[in-house]
């Protein structure tokens, strides 16, 4: 496709960045004299039990809780069902380290629920430990599991359904034998999400006293001023995403978890009023419990916050706003750049799935490894660059959604319609304005509002590679929930969450309009 090899060339120094940057990582991480005082084989065996523990039990538990949820919600008609279609996924607006300081902070002794149980003679449990720690992961990742099950059910669970009841099954046996076996390879999509979520994550681990591979690394950089232990710590981790992710292709292999625009639709399920109050209440109460009380909580925290200062939480929110639309811009650039080369050449197709394949690299190791390859090709710290090392490290490591959105777009032009493309005047620039641009424009909208929240709300890379000084909403929550002043984070926390609700918002709609063109 000569309209496009204008793309090939613009997308070469994102190619040539991420193979030299990732060959260069490995080298010194496996490569490099470590600190092994700090480095010992029992540390490294708790940090790798930790990591595993917490993110396989918080992908179970959070299957367990999203797939009864959006079988309900698909098949059976009960009070509420269109409110809880979108409502039970807003807890995807809430970062894990945010959920994290919330309960810590109800469970704690000194808490007017911890007191008021004492007096009935019932003891709180501590939840400072893996298992607590996968219990709150579960409920703030849960949402990913959610929103792929219910677009595989969309998109062929209804069709099957039906199939499965014109032979005879009744409602129960055609989920149990049919419904349940096709929604595998969603549900395996998405616990590897929630493994890659909850591996990624710093701040909530920290506040739960958790020892991961990602609190290791922090520890080594920061703590024990280690900085290739960091980076043998970063290789470990990168290891274990590789597996995971070939496991999540080897068990997901040949699935499709995208809702057709043609999906079928049916009339729900009736159910005994018995019955539809009880789903009710069950979608109630956990909507209470992941959305409500922590939403209360952070309020009623806020309103006891005497020292709220109003211009430092704006300041704050024009930094993280800043720090998300740069990153959002230049992550969906050379998305674009990718996609479209993707597209016309297939013989760097392979090279273009590695460099965009970040998604499942946590943010510290990513920031680690910047910090390392920068000082040792260049003998400086990239964080003498401003917000430039932290906007790469976002655009790596967000640029896999961003590019699978828009590649996404452009398979659905038809073949019919690029060779007409084809005859006419070769001009890149054209073909591209009043062709393509037209196609990728709703993924393009879609993918900037996605990396804008995820930059936003990442937490670990902006830690070690913000420039001394620079201070976001996820920076400054870090700062008051290590000291346990929960109340103090709690206004930035409420800014990060209603910042992230309004774009959650906006990326139903825009799902919403596409469904319906």
């Amino acid at each position: 496709m000569q309209n496009l090899k204008i793309w090939n060339y613009i997308s070469l120094p994102w190619l040539g960045f991420t193979s030299i940057f990732f060959l260069i990582f490995f080298f010194l991480a496996f490569f490099s004299e470590v600190d092994f005082t700090f480095l010992t084989n029992s540390y490294l065996k708790d940090l790798f039990l930790n990591t595993i523990i917490l993110s396989f039990s918080s992908a179970l538990l959070s299957a367990l809780i999203a797939v009864p949820l959006a079988i309900l919600i698909t098949f059976y008609k009960f009070p509420g069902h269109n409110f809880f279609s979108w409502a039970l996924s807003l807890s995807i607006a809430f970062p894990a380290y945010v959920y994290a300081f919330i309960f810590v902070g109800i469970f704690e002794y000194a808490s007017p629920i911890s007191e008021f149980l004492r007096g009935l003679n019932i003891s709180l449990p501590s939840i400072k430990n893996v298992y607590g720690a996968s219990a709150i992961m579960s409920m703030a990742l849960f949402p990913y599991i959610f929103l792929l099950t219910k677009a595989q059910l969309s998109s062929v669970g209804v069709g099957i359904f039906k199939a499965a009841k014109s032979l005879g099954s009744n409602n129960l046996t055609a989920i149990r034998k049919v419904i349940l076996p096709s929604l595998w390879p969603a549900v395996v999509a998405g616990m590897a999400l929630v493994i890659f979520e909850t591996i990624s994550d710093f701040g909530g681990v920290s506040t739960l006293r958790v020892e991961t591979f990602t609190v290791g690394i922090y520890d080594a950089w920061f703590g024990y001023q280690s900085y290739f232990s960091a980076a043998r710590l970063a290789g470990y981790l990168l290891l274990f995403v590789f597996f995971i992710v070939f496991i999540s292709k080897y068990f997901g292999a040949n699935s499709n978890t995208l809702a057709s625009k043609t999906a079928e639709t049916f009339q729900k399920i009736e159910l005994n009023r018995f019955n539809q109050y009880m789903i009710s209440t069950t979608c109630l109460s956990i909507f209470v419990l992941v959305f409500c009380i922590p939403v209360i909580q952070l309020l009623v925290w806020h309103f006891d916050n005497l020292s709220f200062n109003v211009s430092e939480s704006l300041y704050l929110l024009f930094n993280s706003s800043i720090l998300g639309v740069c990153a959002a811009l230049f992550t969906v650039f050379f998305a674009m750049a990718l996609s479209l080369s993707y597209k016309s050449n297939s013989y760097i197709r392979p090279f273009i799935s590695i460099a965009s394949s970040g998604y499942a690299v946590p943010g510290s190791v990513i920031s680690a490894a910047l910090l390392i390859v920068f000082d040792f090709v260049f003998d400086t710290s990239i964080t003498l660059y401003g917000v430039f090392g932290l906007i790469l490290c976002l655009s790596l490591r967000f640029m896999t959604p961003a590019f699978n959105y828009i590649n996404a777009s452009l398979t659905n032009i038809s073949k019919s319609a690029e060779n007409a493309l084809s005859t006419q005047p070769r001009n890149s620039y054209k073909a591209f304005r009043l062709f393509y641009l037209p196609q990728m424009k709703p993924a393009i909208l879609l993918s900037i509002m996605i990396v804008f929240i995820e930059s936003i709300k990442e937490q670990p890379a902006t830690l070690l590679l913000r420039p001394v000084g620079f201070d976001t909403l996820s920076t400054k929550i870090y700062n008051f929930t290590s000291e346990g002043q929960w109340e103090m984070a709690s206004t930035p926390s409420l800014f990060l969450i209603a910042l992230s609700l309004v774009f959650v918002y906006l990326i139903n709609k825009n799902i919403d309009l596409n469904k319906n063109t």
